[in-house]
């Protein structure tokens, strides 16, 4: 009896060293590093329907057009009567040709009477030319520069009084004609398009919807405008916005917008699609694929001991290690140990496979104070920690790829009755890892092209 105190203090020991219990880890909180995404390109084409200033063009150019001089004694008055224009686009130009009939009459005054007497006529051809260059200015109005490019009249040596007027009618025709040119060219300067880019930029400062993922706010910058060219009676142009694309998980607050910019002239560099996008990974699917693997796994620990792990859970405080939580039992020298295991480690998604897996396994710092306190060091061995970083392989190319399908189908959609989103996702490229509370947070760049069509 006297023999019990003794035996029971052993005991005690061993019951104490059986139970380890460590405190959770105590990380700090850390940020995740923002990468800055390069400006988006994004195309608008646009169509501007020129019938306007065709018809403009046939109004100011009448089908007749007339006029008269003085040579010496004589006089003269002449008339063009053109036909409906032929049209020809190449690029930003159009070219006007048009065959016209020249009529010419010569007249001698009587010095008795004072009038007029038709001395001569001719009928001659005249081959018209003209050239228009089209553009749209920074302040969105259509300019052109109008010039002749043919302008021959076929009559040759008509004389009035033994006079030639060949020479003197062919620049007055072409003033005239000029004259006519510059009015019409004041009149074109007045077409502004302005009206026609400001909805369209209006709608891409309000958020637009991409499925379930959330919101894609544009945050237009600057518009451009690239290379026009001519097809029938339309002009086309390419608007290039510069933005940078923001996506949110939930509806953003309301964008006031900026005003329409004026625009510039040159196209600042290569068009693509740029866009951050922060994809949850949530923990419960990974620990159910984590303890399908290792739950029940028995791993040896030096010549006599071993450690079952019964559960296993990785999760995150915010900090930019991922924390794994281990529920165990073992058996060293014949003394059975239960309790938990903290390790920390980093995270590392690697996306050309998809696989998403740790280094830099350890144990945490309070679980290896609390280790070390007893006859526990044992359980400090390596290679408990070899046997976790082979397991925790995870391999999240479906969540990865169904991202990107939504986003491809979400990027070809209509944004209103005017607007429709033409667009893919080329690449993504993981920037950074951050375990949270609740999920793994990913942050992705994706590499694409978009274009907004309007109707």
């Amino acid at each position: 009896m006297k023999a019990f105190p003794f035996l029971a203090f052993p005991l005690l020991i061993l019951a104490s060293c059986s139970s380890i219990k460590p405190a959770a880890p105590d990380l700090p909180l850390s940020q995740l590093n923002e990468t800055e995404l390069p400006e988006s390109k994004i195309d608008i084409p646009v169509s501007i329907n020129l019938e306007n200033v065709l018809n403009d063009y046939s109004a100011k150019i009448p089908l007749q057009i007339s006029g008269e001089g003085k040579l010496g004694p004589a006089k003269y008055t002449w008339q063009v009567n053109r036909q409906p224009f032929q049209l020809n686009f190449l690029g930003d130009t159009m070219h006007i040709a048009d065959d016209a009939g020249f009529n010419i009459n010569g007249f001698i005054k009587n010095p008795f009477n004072g009038q007029w007497k038709n001395v001569g006529a001719c009928n001659a051809t005249l081959n018209i030319g003209l050239s228009t260059n089209f553009g749209i200015s920074s302040n969105y109005g259509l300019f052109k520069n109008t010039h002749l490019t043919q302008f021959d009249l076929n009559a040759y040596n008509l004389s009035i009084a033994g006079l030639n007027i060949t020479p003197a009618i062919k620049p007055q025709a072409k003033e005239v004609l000029g004259r006519i040119l510059d009015s019409l060219g004041r009149r074109i300067d007045n077409y502004n398009y302005k009206q026609l880019l400001q909805p369209v930029w209006a709608s891409l400062n309000k958020p637009v919807k991409i499925g379930d993922i959330g919101y894609i706010n544009i945050n237009p910058s600057a518009i451009r405008v690239g290379q026009l060219t001519t097809s029938g009676s339309t002009l086309n142009l390419v608007a290039g916005i510069t933005a940078k694309p923001i996506l949110s998980l939930a509806n953003p607050a309301k964008n006031t917008g900026s005003p329409l910019p004026d625009l510039l002239t040159n196209d600042a560099g290569d068009n693509g699609f740029n866009l951050h996008i922060d994809i949850h990974l949530d923990y419960q699917p990974l620990n159910q694929l984590l303890n399908n693997t290792i739950a029940n796994k028995e791993i040896a620990v030096g010549a006599k001991g071993h450690l079952l792990i019964k559960s296993a859970e990785i999760y995150g405080t915010g900090n930019e290690h991922l924390l794994i939580k281990v529920n165990f039992t073992g058996r060293q020298n014949g003394i059975p140990y239960h309790g938990l295991l903290y390790f920390t480690c980093l995270p590392v998604y690697q996306p050309e496979t998809g696989n998403l897996y740790v280094e830099n396994i350890d144990f945490d710092a309070n679980t290896i104070t609390r280790l070390k306190e007893g006859p526990t060091v044992w359980l400090l061995d390596a290679g408990i920690k070899r046997y976790l970083h082979d397991q925790l392989h995870f391999n999240i190319s479906g969540q990865i790829n169904s991202l990107k399908d939504k986003l491809n189908q979400a990027l070809n959609q209509p944004v209103n009755n005017r607007l429709a989103l033409n667009g893919r996702i080329d690449t993504i490229k993981a920037d950074g890892l951050l375990p949270l509370k609740d999920y793994v947070l990913l942050r992705v760049s994706t590499v694409g092209n978009l274009s907004v069509s309007v109707n």
